[in-house]
Formats: C-alpha cells, sequence, structure tokens
C-alpha cells in the first residue's frame, strides 16, 4: 500500500474537513434544490482528506460529520442514513485508491460495501427500536407519497395519473437508488482525480477512463434479463427490471467513456464537450442513444482498443 499524498497529521485539516461536510449538510436542508447537486460531492471532502491524512483522520472527519448530523437531524431518520453512507462512500473510495484498485474493483468494492454496512446499520436500528423494518419503509414511502402527490397536483396532474406514477415509482426504486448510488460514486472519482492531478499527483489506475468497457458476458445478462420481464411472475419482472436498470447505467458508463475518447483523440474544445454532455444530461433521448453505444459497443468496438494497446 502507497501513500498517494504525504502525510503530516494537521487538526486544522480535520476541521476543515468536518466545516466542508456540515456546509454540505446546511445547504441540503437549507436549499433542497441545490441540496441535490450538493449531496453528490459529499464524500469528496473526507475522500481527499482520507487520502492527505490517512484513515484515522478520515475517520474522525466522517464520524464527527455524522454526529453533527444527527443533532441537527433530531435523531436517526433515512435521509442521515442516506447522509452517513455518503460520508462512508469517502472512506471505501480512499482505500480503493490508496491500493491502486481499478475503476471495476472500487466501483463494485465501494457500491457493495457502503450500502452492505447501511443495511446492516439499519436492521440493528431496527432491532433496537422494535419496530419492523417493513414498517419502517413503508411510513418513509408514505411521507415521500404525500408530499410528492401535493406537488403533482400543484401541476395540475389528475389523481389516476398521481396513482400510476407512484406505482411505477414504487417498481423501480431499488434500481433506481443504486442508480443514483452509482452515478455519485463515478462523479466523486473522476473530480478526486482531477484534483489529485492538478497537484501532480496521477492516478495511474484510472488515468484511460475513456477506455472503460463493460465485461462481454454482461451482454447475455441483459439479454437474459430482457427474456425474464416477459415472464408472467410479478416478482421475477421486479427483479428483473430492476437490475436491468443497474445494467443500463454500467453501459451508459460505457457509452460516455466512447464519447470521451473521441473529444480527447479529436482534440475537440471544451465548449463542445460542454454543449453535448449538457444535451446528454437533459435529453432523454440522448441518454438512450449513448446508453446503445455502450451496449453495441462489445459488438462494433468503435473505439478499437484492441489495435491500440
Amino acid at each position: 500500500m502507497t501513500d498517494i499524498i504525504p502525510r503530516p497529521f494537521a487538526a486544522k485539516d480535520i476541521i476543515l474537513g468536518i466545516c466542508l461536510c456540515i456546509m454540505i449538510f446546511a445547504v441540503s436542508y437549507t436549499f433542497p434544490f441545490l441540496g441535490v447537486f450538493a449531496l453528490l460531492v459529499l464524500p469528496l471532502p473526507v475522500l481527499f482528506y482520507r487520502l492527505k491524512l490517512g484513515r484515522n483522520s478520515g475517520g474522525i472527519i466522517a464520524v464527527a460529520s455524522f454526529v453533527v448530523l444527527m443533532v441537527m437531524t433530531r435523531g436517526f431518520a433515512f435521509d442521515s442514513l442516506y447522509f452517513g453512507a455518503l460520508l462512508m462512500t469517502g472512506m471505501f473510495l480512499g482505500e480503493c485508491i490508496e491500493r491502486n484498485m481499478g475503476i471495476e474493483r472500487t466501483m463494485v468494492f465501494t457500491v457493495t460495501g457502503v450500502i452492505g454496512t447501511a443495511l446492516f446499520a439499519f436492521l440493528i436500528y431496527a432491532g433496537i427500536q422494535t419496530t419492523a423494518m417493513g414498517d419502517m419503509v413503508s411510513d418513509y414511502i408514505s411521507q415521500y407519497f404525500t408530499l410528492t402527490s401535493a406537488l403533482y397536483a400543484d401541476m395540475g396532474i389528475e389523481k389516476e395519473q398521481i396513482a400510476a406514477l407512484n406505482s411505477a415509482f414504487l417498481i423501480v426504486l431499488p434500481g433506481m437508488f443504486i442508480v443514483s448510488y452509482m452515478t455519485t460514486v463515478w462523479l466523486n472519482i473522476l473530480i478526486i482525480k482531477k484534483l489529485l492531478a492538478r497537484i501532480g499527483i496521477p492516478l495511474k489506475n484510472m488515468e484511460n477512463l475513456n477506455r472503460f468497457k463493460a465485461p462481454d458476458p454482461l451482454v447475455w445478462v441483459v439479454i437474459g434479463l430482457g427474456v425474464l420481464m416477459a415472464l408472467p411472475v410479478g416478482a421475477v419482472k421486479y427483479v428483473a427490471v430492476n437490475c436491468l436498470i443497474i445494467l443500463m447505467l454500467v453501459y451508459f458508463f460505457q457509452g460516455i467513456a466512447i464519447i470521451s475518447f473521441f473529444f480527447q483523440k479529436k482534440e475537440s474544445p471544451a465548449l463542445l464537450k460542454v454543449f453535448c454532455y449538457g444535451l446528454i444530461a437533459v435529453q432523454i433521448y440522448f441518454l438512450i442513444l449513448v446508453i446503445g453505444l455502450g451496449f453495441f459497443d462489445n459488438w462494433i468496438n468503435f473505439r478499437k482498443l484492441e489495435f491500440q494497446k
């Protein structure tokens, strides 16, 4: 295991890391819309100072920030559990980067490790509260539906359509949650990679993210899940559609890698990159096109990677 950043112990760095996390908490509570974007970088202070100061100091920042969060929210809640998982993400990513893991292993280790730890913590909390886990989840979802139904009603959406939207949301909830979290992890990897590059510390195992390619056998998993969705079994369809949503994100990453590869190869101007990425972010049709690009790359090999090694 090699040090990424020199590690002098500095109390002011620990305090600064905690303050940055608290500031992100405050923004998310004060400005809900802006807070959605602020939470995307919540793992970053923990990750940066975990690499700079070491595991113990990074842990102090994560734990102290979580304690402050608990005080702000006046107890345990799903929101605080999610925020805690984001703080933990910084620690997991720090371990992966320090151990020189590639992007695939880093994503798998971080996502499974953090979600598994969060579920374990939730089970312990539910046991202490002597409340069934299903009841707690049901109450939280009911509160969410109450808020969204009022919002939809203000937008002029009819009750039947609101009920249909809520039903669809319940079906895809697990997959969408994991997709959201995986996107957050990927974004923080990209940001820390840029930050470290600016101070002259390249992450060699993650230098060529625009060459990312999903394992070839994954294509057959996608096809198999598509077949399962056609079966007249509700539970099977539920699992298949959520797994398919997660795999579509993997192929979205591959599609974005292809676009980034050609931008780099053609030395495209920054303005063109911003325009194209912005278009992908706001237009569902371009998003689907990028996913298709990543999926069919397994056969067409747009980047001709085997010839460029």
